[in-house]
This record gives C-alpha cells, structure tokens and sequence, in this order.
C-alpha cells in the first residue's frame, strides 16, 4: 500500500528482523536476499554455506537459552548487519532490539498456511509416522483424519514446542512475541492486539497470496537488482472436517489475517 511504499522509499533504520513464518515463502526469498552477503544478512538457519557462521539453532528458543543472545551480539557480522532472519517470535527484540531494530513479516491465509505445514512437519519420522497410519499419500482423507485424532488427543509426540505452536495461531503468536519455547501459551484479545499494534509499526508486512509483489517490494527496500516473476499459487484442498478444525484453531490469525487485508 502507498504507506508502505513511502515507509521504504524513506527507510534509514540499521537493522531490520524478518519474521519468518513458516509456509510463508520466506525460505525462498532469503535464498534472494543471500545477494547481500554475510555481513550484511544473518539467516540463523545457516544455509547456504557461507551462512554458516551466522546459524544459531532454533533460535525460537532464544529466551530459554540465553547463550543464543550473546552469540548473536558477539558474531562480528552483527555490527554490519541490515537484516536478520528466522523462525523467531518478535520477543528476539528483548535480546537485540533497540530504537534502531524493525520489523518484516509475510502472511498467509491461515487454512492454507497450516494445511502446508502440517504436511511439511511430516519430515519428523515419528510425526509422519502418526499421519500416515494406514494411508496411502501425505494429504489423503486417512492422513487428515490422524491428524484430528493428533489434535484432539492432545498428542505431543513426534515434534517439538515451537513446531506444536505452528498448528494454532502462529501468526498472532510469533508477531505479538510470545515465546515459543513454553509448552503452553494462551492466546487470547490482549494478545491479538498487542499482535495488531506490533504489525502495524511493521516497516512492511507481505502477503504470500501477493508474493511476486511481495518479493519485489523486499528486494525493493534492499535495494537488490532482481526481478520475481510469480507463476501463480495453488490452493490446497482438504476434507470439510479437517478445515474445521484448523478454522477453530485459529480463530485469531484469521482475524489476524482479514484485518491487514482489509487494510491495505
């Protein structure tokens, strides 16, 4: 939006923390935004190889493990540093934030967010091997309905926290800065305004069903020479039963969600 572009056309801050929200498409634009080089773009997953230096891991852990804060203010591509970027909930701005840190994040219509991610989780051995209990492909009417006997069991195993998390309100979760790392976290209207506040002091904030544009307004500020050419998205589709249950567990994001869209 024009408030947006005029925030980019004039941004002067050091440093900006892209909170990378899974199934959002961020892992392909950091692979773009690797152009930057080390120094001047930390990725905490680490890849491709001259990231390397630069990995912490499951930094959506960082306020459990303190070490994790005082690697990243010792790494000396910190300093020079215009962005970093991981699954982290906005609480990093605890450890690193001051006046000169700001914000970007893309969103996702939250049924097809976690309808991906709950396919792609399936890379957990233990995880899949809960889905695919007498199915026959990762996405089929069997594997949907473990995954309700998943939910509704309250079942842990197979993933972690922060993956749990990512089933549920992630969005608001991550962009309010609850922290990941707790086992339980209560989502609630004070959190989804502290959400929405801290959305929109964003310096930009993309949606994933605009994603050539997204992209290119990233590389934008940035000032990247690269050029995203989107070929269109696809939309999954699931059993009613299933998109019942993801739609009642995130009441929030999807509220969320509508109001950046109707914003813009």
């Amino acid at each position: 939006n024009q408030s947006q572009a005029k925030y980019i056309k004039n941004f002067k801050m050091k440093k900006i923390g892209f909170i990378h929200i899974p199934r959002t498409g961020g892992t392909y634009l950091e692979a773009v935004l690797e152009k930057l080089g080390p120094e001047k773009f930390i990725n905490f997953f680490g890849t491709p190889e001259s990231q390397i230096p630069n990995k912490i891991g499951l930094i959506e852990n960082i306020n459990k493990d303190k070490k994790m804060c005082e690697r990243i203010k010792e790494n000396p591509n910190w300093e020079t540093a215009l962005l970093f970027s991981g699954h982290f909930s906005r609480n990093i701005n605890d450890c690193v934030g001051d006046d000169n840190v700001k914000y970007i994040t893309i969103l996702r219509d939250p049924i097809q967010r976690v309808t991906s991610f709950v396919k792609k989780v399936t890379t957990s051995k233990r995880f899949k091997s809960i889905m695919m209990d007498g199915s026959e492909k990762i996405g089929d009417d069997i594997f949907w309905d473990n995954f309700i006997g998943y939910i509704e069991s309250n079942d842990k195993r197979g993933l972690i926290s922060h993956e749990r998390h990512g089933f549920s309100n992630y969005m608001v979760k991550v962009i309010a800065g609850l922290d990941l790392s707790q086992e339980k976290l209560v989502v609630d209207e004070d959190v989804f305004q502290t959400a929405k506040k801290n959305l929109d002091n964003m310096v930009y904030v993309g949606l994933f069903e605009e994603y050539g544009k997204t992209v290119n307004d990233i590389l934008e500020l940035f000032k990247i020479e690269s050029k995203f050419n989107d070929n269109g998205l696809k939309k999954s589709e699931i059993p009613e039963k299933a998109k019942k249950i993801i739609t009642s567990l995130n009441q929030y994001d999807i509220k969320l969600y509508d109001y950046y869209k109707n914003k813009k």
